[in-house]
C-alpha cells in the first residue's frame, strides 16, 4: 500500500552520444512515496531543496504522469499519494525530470503489488519527458532505471544495450547555477548536419564504447567529443570554453556537457582528482559570476531501487 523508491541523477550524450548514451550516477537521487488511497485521483506533495522548483498540478508533475499510467497498466483506480523528494535541481542537465518519472512510476507499481516489463517502464517513462522537453527520449530515463550505461537502440518500442562502468571511475560533476531549458536547447540545433560531422561523432562513439569495454579511462575521457550539438548550443553556455582551459590546468582528461546542460563533467582516475578538478571549475564560474554545486560521483550499477520501510534496507528493484 506504501513504498519509496530512488532514483539517480544521469549524465547524458557522454560526449558523441547524442540522445543515445547515458549512465546513471550514485548521487544526487530523487525520491517519491507511492501511498494507495481511498480518495480518487493523484495528489502530488514535494519537498527537498528543490521541490518547490516542480509542479504540484498532477496534470504537468513527470511522476503523477507515470503513476497515472502504471495505474491503468495494470487495471487499477486507486487514489495515489506522492510524496516527491528533489534532490535534482529541474533543468540541470542531470535527468531530474527522468528521475522522478522513473521514480514515480516504480513507487506506485510497488506500492500496488502489480508487476510490468521493463520495456513497459521505459515507455511509460520516456512518455513523460514528452511533459518537459517535447520529446519522449530515453537516454536518461533508461539508466535511471536499469543502471549502468545504455545506449538507446531504439524508442518505439523501446530498445536498450546496457553495459557497466568499472567501479574505480570517478566522475567531476560542476552544475553552474543557471537554467538551460530543454526546449531550448533542442531549437537551437540545425535539421541537418554535415556528413563529416556525423562520421567524426561515430568514429568517437566507436571508440567510446571500446574504452568501457576494455576499462580504459583515458580513451574513454578522450573521445568525448561531439560535433552534433554542442557547437550549436554554444551560445547557451557562454563560460564553457573558460572551464575547458580551467579544468585542463588541473590536470582534466576532459570536460563535457551533460545532456543539454549545464552540468559539466569531467572523467577522473580518483576522488583527489575529481576534488581538484571540481574546485578549479567553480573557481572559474566565480569570474562569471556564477555559483555552483560540486559533486564527486561514481557510475552507479544501480538504477531505482526500493527502501524498506521496515529497516530501512534498500532493496533491489
Amino acid at each position: 500500500m506504501k513504498a519509496t523508491v530512488h532514483a539517480p541523477a544521469t549524465l547524458s550524450n557522454l560526449g558523441p552520444g547524442f540522445d543515445v548514451l547515458g549512465m546513471a550516477l550514485d548521487m544526487p537521487l530523487d525520491s517519491v512515496t507511492a501511498s494507495l488511497t481511498a480518495a480518487t485521483g493523484i495528489q502530488v506533495i514535494t519537498a527537498g531543496p528543490y521541490g518547490n522548483r516542480v509542479p504540484t498540478d498532477p496534470e504537468k508533475n513527470v511522476a503523477a504522469f507515470t503513476a497515472q499510467r502504471v495505474l491503468e497498466a495494470l487495471g487499477r483506480e486507486d487514489g495515489v499519494e506522492l510524496r516527491v523528494e528533489k534532490q535534482i535541481p529541474p533543468g540541470s542537465g542531470l535527468g531530474s525530470s527522468a528521475a522522478s518519472a522513473v521514480a514515480g512510476a516504480v513507487a506506485t507499481l510497488k506500492a500496488c503489488g502489480g508487476s510490468l516489463s521493463e520495456q513497459q517502464l521505459l515507455n511509460i517513462c520516456g512518455q513523460a519527458e514528452a511533459l518537459t522537453s517535447g520529446t519522449a527520449h530515453l537516454d536518461n530515463v533508461a539508466p535511471a532505471l536499469l543502471g549502468g550505461l545504455v545506449g538507446v537502440v531504439s524508442t518505439e518500442p523501446p530498445g536498450i544495450e546496457r553495459l557497466d562502468l568499472p567501479h574505480d571511475w570517478r566522475f567531476a560533476v560542476i552544475l553552474p547555477h543557471v537554467e538551460v531549458r530543454t526546449e531550448e536547447a533542442r531549437r537551437v540545433l540545425p535539421e541537418t548536419v554535415p556528413l563529416k560531422d556525423a562520421v567524426q561523432n561515430l568514429r568517437h562513439l566507436t571508440a567510446v564504447l571500446a574504452a568501457v569495454a576494455r576499462g580504459d579511462l583515458q580513451t574513454f575521457a578522450a573521445n568525448l567529443e561531439d560535433h552534433l550539438a554542442i557547437p550549436y548550443r554554444a551560445p547557451l553556455l557562454p563560460f564553457y570554453e573558460d572551464c575547458v582551459q580551467a579544468a585542463r590546468a588541473a590536470g582534466a582528461l576532459k570536460l563535457q556537457v551533460s545532456g543539454s546542460g549545464p552540468a559539466l563533467f569531467a572523467p577522473c582516475a580518483n576522488d583527489d582528482q575529481a576534488h581538484t578538478i571540481c574546485a578549479a571549475v567553480e573557481e572559474k564560474l566565480v569570474g562569471w559570476h556564477i555559483d555552483a554545486t560540486t559533486y564527486v560521483c561514481r557510475a552507479s550499477a544501480r538504477g531505482a531501487y526500493q527502501q524498506s520501510e521496515a529497516n530501512g534496507d534498500d532493496d533491489a528493484s
